[in-house]
């Protein structure tokens, strides 16, 4: 008994201290890299620092948009093995409530927070069509709003939920392989917009890092400055688009 209670403290300090929160460890990192800037501007001059900064902006807008890709298509993945284990939970005799906390139960975070948490608010007394269509307008793609429609449907006609949950997974199913074979034919022209949209961007720095008359113009004049806003709003424009349309449509 002393020895569980033991365990048990240890878990809840262990808990409560936890990992540090990413905010300060992002907090920490640019206080090291505003370090390292204020470091090469000071040993190398402004325009090496000038140049890193602009790779590295860079490259955390691209890490930044293709994170934030990761996460929608892993998310769009989930949600057909989360329908069937809610369809086959409904074919035992269970309430959606409850096939919907057993399908959270059994798949990953995101989507198996969300479920659980509709399953929750189903529980404490709060209409379960009003929690999907809550569901839905929070989470706003295709295979949400499709599968959050079947289950509302099911629950005011009084149809049979299981077979139109089973029939949105298969439609999911075929959505994804679609998504993921317009996306391998899309590779090539992908890797080309990448390039038409880095290529400025090396130009310019290496311009501005090998103290050419073109980088004395672009950083030592009301001109060059107006030339050089306009060009990475241009090019960040061009490369917008391109992601658009390379990127297709989502899943």
């Amino acid at each position: 008994m002393i020895a569980t209670s033991a365990r048990r403290a240890r878990a809840r300090l262990s808990a409560a201290e936890g990992p540090p929160p990413k905010h300060s460890q992002s907090a920490r990192i640019a206080a090291f890299g505003a370090a390292g800037l204020a470091a090469l501007a000071l040993t190398a001059g402004p325009k090496p620092a000038i140049a890193l900064i602009a790779a590295a902006t860079g490259f955390l807008v691209y890490q930044r948009a293709h994170a934030g890709g990761s996460a929608r298509r892993h998310r769009a993945t989930q949600l057909p093995p989360a329908l069937e284990t809610l369809a086959t939970s409904l074919r035992t005799g269970a309430s959606l409530p409850t096939a919907l906390q057993e399908a959270g139960a059994t798949v990953d975070p995101p989507l198996g927070t969300e479920l659980t948490a509709v399953a929750r608010a189903a529980a404490h007394g709060r209409p379960v069509t009003d929690a999907l269509d809550e569901w839905s307008a929070q989470h706003d793609d295709p295979g949400t709003r499709l599968a959050a429609t079947a289950l509302v449907l099911a629950t005011v006609v009084g149809s049979t939920p299981a077979h139109a949950v089973d029939s949105v997974a298969a439609t999911l199913r075929e959505r994804l392989d679609l998504t993921a074979e317009r996306r391998a034919l899309g590779t090539q022209a992908r890797a080309s917009a990448l390039v038409l949209a880095l290529a400025p961007v090396a130009f310019a720095t290496l311009l501005i890092m090998g103290d050419t008359p073109a980088a004395h113009f672009l950083l030592g004049s009301p001109a060059g400055w107006t030339c050089l806003v306009i060009g990475i709003a241009f090019d960040a424009a061009g490369a917008w688009w391109m992601s658009r349309l390379t990127r297709g449509a989502q899943p």
